[in-house]
């Protein structure tokens, strides 16, 4: 009778232990589901998770997934960039993957693209510093109608097994599905417009250092951050191979300087910021807030240390006298508005 085993989820080992409601047909399924994550790893996990039949086995399988999954994003938090999404690989190891919400057709992509290429994650794409991605060959879930979602093995789902060369990121995309396209397309995104995407498909992004510089320098590595516009998924199978090879057209970008520790206004609540394009994108806790106009102007004289006069006199610096209203209230509004949202503070001991 099978007890236990062990996967390997991201790189990690974890041991699933089959509780004693569970009868063989269901020790055999769910040996089965797991089949292209199991582990050759000698190592004992460190994490372990328990499938029971209880109310219903199918639900106690999509629990399951769920369970293994959010144990290895607890175990790596900090360490690796971890992305909600689809990803496949070609011969050589060079992988995309697809980012996106559940319900923007990541499982069925993996089915679709798996079949041509190796099938890396429906779930999860980690990637370590150095590009290199560990894969996640859970059973992919599918949706049922009425009922718990389906846990399908790779081999039963029709996928590819892994390449054999090291994996490494070389494509990083936002899914975008449009039926009424004619066709799928790659088009560029820039920074400032896909951090606010990518960050909420991001897990324990909070506990990287610097973690907007941290995205921002792998989107220069694999030549910036693209959006796959596609009406279907049977169609992206053909345009894989012209993606990986596409030469990259990333934004460029530069950290925000320090804060200074005085004047009246500090940002103690933003973890990290960066300027691309015109733009101030800034991390505040889990949201991401992409600031334009005369915004970053102030954000940033604020930071500097200065008061009401020397942020005014910073945009009119850089913007000239506004052709409408006074430039005194324009910007105190504004000034209020980056408080409201918490990026700014005011010191106590302000005068």
């Amino acid at each position: 009778m099978t007890e236990s085993f062990d996967v390997d989820v991201l790189g990690l080992p974890v041991r699933i232990e089959l509780a004693d409601d569970l009868d063989e047909t269901q020790r055999a399924e769910a040996l089965a589901a797991w089949s292209g994550a199991l582990s050759e790893s000698d190592a004992e996990p460190a994490h372990r998770c328990i499938l029971r039949a209880g109310e219903g086995f199918a639900a106690a399988m999509e629990r399951l997934t769920v369970d293994v999954t959010l144990a290895a994003l607890d175990a790596l938090r900090g360490r690796t960039l971890m992305f909600h999404a689809a990803g496949v690989a070609d011969e050589s190891g060079r992988v995309a993957a697809f980012v996106g919400p559940s319900g923007r057709g990541k499982t069925t992509l993996s089915r679709m693209l798996g079949a041509h290429f190796g099938y890396v994650s429906d779930e999860t794409i980690a990637v370590r510093p150095d590009r290199s991605v560990q894969p996640y060959r859970k059973p992919l879930s599918v949706v049922r109608e009425g009922a718990p979602k389906q846990q399908l093995s790779p081999v039963d789902a029709g996928l590819r097994d892994l390449p054999a060369a090291p994996l490494t990121l070389h494509v990083l995309a936002l899914l975008d599905r449009d039926a009424s396209l004619d066709g799928p397309r790659i088009e560029p995104v820039p920074l400032a417009a896909a951090l606010p995407e990518l960050v909420p498909q991001m897990s324990y992004l909070r506990d990287q250092d610097r973690p907007l510089q941290t995205i921002a320098a792998l989107a220069d590595a694999v030549g910036g951050v693209r959006v796959l516009r596609y009406p279907d998924a049977s169609t992206v199978a053909l345009l894989l191979p012209a993606l990986l090879d596409a030469p990259g057209q990333a934004s460029s970008w530069t950290p925000v300087p320090d804060a200074v520790a005085s004047g009246p206004f500090h940002s103690n609540g933003v973890q990290d910021a960066i300027l691309t394009d015109g733009y101030a994108v800034v991390m505040a806790g889990a949201q991401v807030q992409v600031l334009d106009g005369i915004a970053p102007t102030i954000w940033l004289a604020a930071r500097a240390g200065h008061d009401l006069d020397g942020i005014v006199s910073a945009v009119e610096a850089e913007f000239g006298t506004p052709p409408e209203g006074e430039a005194r209230d324009i910007v105190a509004g504004a000034l209020e508005e980056l408080i409201a949202a918490d990026l700014l503070g005011r010191r106590e001991d302000a005068s």
